[in-house]
């Protein structure tokens, strides 16, 4: 498995290539009869498009802290699909000074052009540390648990919502008396958004924000640090039975505030159960 996650972290830049050429193709898959003007375009790539984004990212953030009520109340689909799939195909699925989408989300009936899950998601994998201020790098093993809302549209659309809470290793810095353990954890909030392209594989982008923590020891009296920051990556999923998904998954963390900045690659296999 070390080996298997080794490779895949290996593999990041041509599975980011490989999104990029999706997301295209997703865009060409739809039958959009508009014939947008060159100004519709340039107003949509400079303010309508990043504006969506940004609606995108603040209702994962609203439904991430909702999820278990909604959970109980019967409509976290509804609350996903409103807060964080909507905008995700409005910035992503779209094409370029369209105002409509085909297959909008929004438009279609479960059961027919949709499908809506939700899952439960356990990852372990590798994190690779950087720390910048002081050129010290470090692995470690690590993982999580999630909870999030799936989304299968009829064009081969799509997307995940999660909430989740994961450790990021006990990583090793430094040398001899000089060495210090610094106890990463991370609780996040991210959407996931791709294509289903062949032999069943959903490949995914990943975006989000996290909250994170870090306890170092040894220290006099102990040293703790937190703040929040940005996460990005790419996966690759699939459905081995009607309710079981495994994938693989490289994901990048920013960790700053004023005295603590680092990176942490996390490489991870993932397996999630569809209830």
């Amino acid at each position: 498995m070390m080996r298997l996650l080794a490779a895949l972290k290996k593999s990041v830049p041509v599975m980011m290539a490989t999104l990029l050429l999706l997301s295209g193709s997703i865009t060409s898959a739809e039958t959009i009869k508009e014939k947008p003007s060159a100004g519709a375009m340039i107003i949509d790539a400079v303010l309508a498009r990043p504006l969506y984004f940004v609606l995108s990212q603040g209702g994962a953030l609203v439904y991430g802290a909702t999820l278990p009520f909604t959970l109980l109340g019967g409509n976290a689909d509804e609350a996903a699909e409103a807060l964080v799939v909507t905008p995700l195909q409005a910035a992503f699925v779209r094409c370029l000074g369209c105002g409509k989408i085909d297959n909008e989300v929004g438009n279609l009936e479960e059961g027919e052009g949709k499908r809506i899950r939700h899952f439960a998601m356990l990852s372990a994998g590798i994190s690779s540390y950087d720390e910048t201020a002081r050129s010290q790098t470090s692995d470690a093993a690590s993982g999580g648990f999630y909870l999030g809302t799936h989304f299968a549209l009829s064009d081969s659309s799509r997307f995940d919502v999660l909430l989740g809470y994961r450790t990021l290793g006990t990583q090793k810095i430094g040398t001899g008396a000089a060495q210090v353990e610094d106890s990463l954890s991370s609780i996040q909030i991210s959407s996931r958004f791709g294509k289903r392209a062949f032999w069943g594989l959903d490949f995914m982008g990943k975006l989000g924000m996290h909250s994170w923590s870090a306890d170092r020891k040894p220290a006099a009296g102990g040293s703790s640090f937190s703040g929040t920051g940005f996460l990005f990556g790419a996966g690759v999923e699939k459905f081995v039975t009607r309710d079981l998904r495994i994938g693989v998954e490289y994901t990048r963390y920013s960790l700053e505030d004023e005295t603590y900045k680092s990176t942490i690659g996390t490489a991870d296999l993932n397996i999630s159960y569809m209830f």
